[in-house]
């Protein structure tokens, strides 16, 4: 009995042993195994070294030196469009002067002409003699058929049927024995002839002419609503718009243009193809 309680115990020392053996085994196993699973973490990075005053300074005196050149390309551009500015002002000047300057003389001229015009209207009437009548409409119907030779264009066709318009008045006052209102008449005529002649032997611009004054003042009217403008241009400033039919007298001329001055004394340039004979005339 002894016997068997010893070797039972010896047995159990021994299992329990193993067990104890068992234990550290799996517990190795399982350490073994995570070690497997489980990563260490990385080292921490390390910390960034605080800039010296050397390199603040530096970074500094670069941005500066990028912000002068950004504001050196800005004044730059500012310079330029300035001077682009300053010239385009002088040439409006410039343009303002001249046009100052030809109204001045464009001003000068009318009241040249309108005094010519005064003048030879006198000179017409006192030499109004049945022979000069008769010689000054002579001259017009021969410049007349030098005109009709060549073909006519369609602002020239205007004012060649002035020139009729007269010519076949002054015909008239010649029959009655008007020898003044014939030589008026046929110096009207003559100076519509001597504007054809003068237009298709000149090639300058309208603008660029100088106006001739006609022998005598011509009495005319609107043939439609009409821009009454400053100078002899398309481009010149209106000065008024004269109805249809408003009476003008016809001073001068300037390529096709003719400087009219209406009743109420205002005078201007209007196109010649835009006036007919007087109405009280026909």
């Amino acid at each position: 009995m002894m016997l068997r309680s010893g070797l039972l115990y010896g047995s159990g020392k021994v299992c329990a042993g193993r067990a104890a053996c068992g234990l550290v085994s799996m517990l190795l196993s399982l350490g073994m195994a995570g070690c497997g699973v489980f990563s260490p973490p990385p080292p921490p990075e390390p910390p960034a070294e605080p800039a010296t005053p050397d390199t603040r300074w530096q970074q500094e005196a670069e941005r500066l030196e990028k912000l002068l050149a950004e504001k050196e390309v800005e004044k730059e551009s500012q310079q330029q469009e300035i001077e682009r500015l300053e010239k385009l002002l002088t040439e409006k000047e410039g343009k303002i002067r001249t046009q100052q300057v030809r109204q001045k003389d464009q001003a000068k001229t009318l009241k040249e002409t309108s005094s010519q015009a005064v003048h030879a209207q006198v000179k017409l009437r006192r030499l109004a003699t049945r022979p000069a009548a008769a010689s000054t409409i002579a001259e017009a119907e021969v410049a007349m058929e030098a005109l009709r030779a060549s073909p006519l264009t369609a602002s020239e066709q205007g004012i060649q049927a002035l020139a009729q318009y007269f010519l076949s008045m002054a015909a008239a006052a010649y029959a009655q024995d008007n020898h003044v209102a014939a030589v008026e008449h046929a110096a009207h005529a003559r100076g519509f002839i001597d504007m054809l002649k003068s237009n298709r032997v000149s090639r300058t611009s309208d603008a660029h002419r100088a106006a001739t004054p006609f022998e005598a003042p011509i009495p005319l009217r609107t043939a439609v609503n009409t821009n009454l403008r400053q100078a002899p241009s398309l481009g010149a400033a209106i000065l008024v718009v004269l109805k249809r039919n408003v009476a003008v007298t016809a001073e001068a001329y300037q390529g096709d243009w003719l400087q009219v001055q209406a009743a109420d004394g205002q005078s201007g340039w209007v196109l010649g193809t835009l006036v007919e004979p007087p109405e009280t005339e026909r």
